[in-house]
């Protein structure tokens, strides 16, 4: 429709130019002329100029490019690929488990994590959330490792823990994250309980390591004190090539328990077996090993064990028990959780009911 007018003005105006010529007619006489033969003449020029001033004379093309170069930067969710907010809520910012970080090719950025709105209307499945900012802008949202926003595990409660570390040897830093989670159903319902996730950095954007994560899971009991450097530990023993010499992550109080949900269904007293150990310089051990006995709460220990550690391994000759006993202690350090055998164990002869160390104790949880 605009070339179409603008034909017909640039027709009607030649008509009158060859009037000029021929008749030799003032400008005054032939403008009356051509405004009495096309009175609509002038409005159409006009309508013709205001057209042009308002596409700021780009080309279509041209001015389409500007309109999108105007447009607000649009960030997706990497799991669903709809629209997420561009800017976050300070309030709803982990501040203590948000870093400043310089990863990989993606440069300097801050490492967010953002939890649930649950004031605000969120869904009790609803998971935390993590971010890479830049500048204070969302330069990348991590995928959801559930569906529908969720985890898969239960109730969001807390984020112990993030740490970059290469997990598949490509010498780039990945993502992993300790987030604890209640599912508020049994015994154990109330318990927060550490679901360790893996994100591979692939670039330009993090992918979810559910074979690896699911792998480091397994070896995490439900009631443990779980910590980073646990982590590290078997992430090096399930991944690593090399053995583990740095033996330090151990340290603690390990004891063998029936756990939260056996002390529900079972409230009967049952016996205490703990082995407090501290451990330096990678391998250098000293603790004791405490044991009691539930319905009769007998004693009995063996104190000041020392010792190095070497393939995971570790002998002590003890010769007193507290009820005379002697033998050996042979302390295993497996991937999360440490043994204890008693070899050769010796019951003294005025010990008339036998009690002591003796057996195995497998010490599963680290309060």
């Amino acid at each position: 429709m605009h070339c179409m007018k603008k034909k017909r003005v640039m027709g009607t105006v030649g008509i009158a130019a060859a009037l000029m010529l021929l008749a030799g007619c003032e400008e005054r006489d032939i403008q009356h002329r051509v405004e009495q033969e096309e009175p609509d003449v002038a409005l159409q020029l006009q309508q013709v100029v205001e057209e042009q001033d308002l596409s700021g004379e780009l080309p279509p093309e041209q001015t389409k490019q500007q309109e999108r170069s105007e447009e607000p930067e649009q960030i997706l969710d990497e799991s669903s690929g709809t629209q997420v907010q561009d800017k976050l809520n300070a309030d709803r910012i982990i501040q203590e488990q948000s870093f400043q970080v310089e990863l990989n090719d993606w440069g300097e950025v801050k490492f967010v994590s953002y939890k649930p709105d649950f004031a605000g209307g969120a869904e009790p499945q609803e998971d935390v959330t993590f971010y890479l900012l830049k500048d204070e802008k969302i330069l990348y949202q991590f995928p959801y490792i559930g569906v529908d926003h969720t985890s898969g595990y239960g109730m969001y409660y807390d984020v112990k823990f993030v740490m970059f570390k290469d997990t598949n040897g490509d010498e780039k830093e990945d993502v992993v994250i300790g987030a604890e989670y209640m599912t508020g159903a049994g015994p154990q319902g109330a318990i927060p309980h550490t679901i360790v996730r893996i994100y591979e950095d692939c670039g330009d954007y993090f992918t979810y390591n559910k074979e690896l994560s699911d792998e480091i899971n397994g070896y995490l009991p439900w009631e443990s004190n779980v910590l980073a450097k646990d982590v590290k530990r078997l992430l090096q023993l399930t991944n690593g090539n090399e053995p583990l010499t740095d033996y330090e992550s151990y340290t603690g109080k390990w004891c063998v328990s029936p756990g939260y949900v056996a002390a529900y269904e079972d409230p009967m007293p049952t016996s205490r077996n703990e082995l407090t150990c501290s451990i330096s310089n990678g391998n250098e051990f000293s603790g004791s090993l405490f044991t009691e006995q539930g319905i009769t709460e007998r004693i009995a220990s063996v104190d000041d064990i020392v010792g190095t550690i070497q393939n995971g391994e570790l002998f002590f000759e003890y010769t007193d028990d507290g009820w005379g006993g002697t033998g050996t202690l042979h302390i295993m350090f497996l991937p999360n959780q440490i043994n204890v055998e008693v070899l050769d164990h010796q019951i003294a002869e005025e010990n008339a009911i036998g009690y002591g160390i003796s057996g195995s104790y497998e010490m599963t949880i680290r309060e």
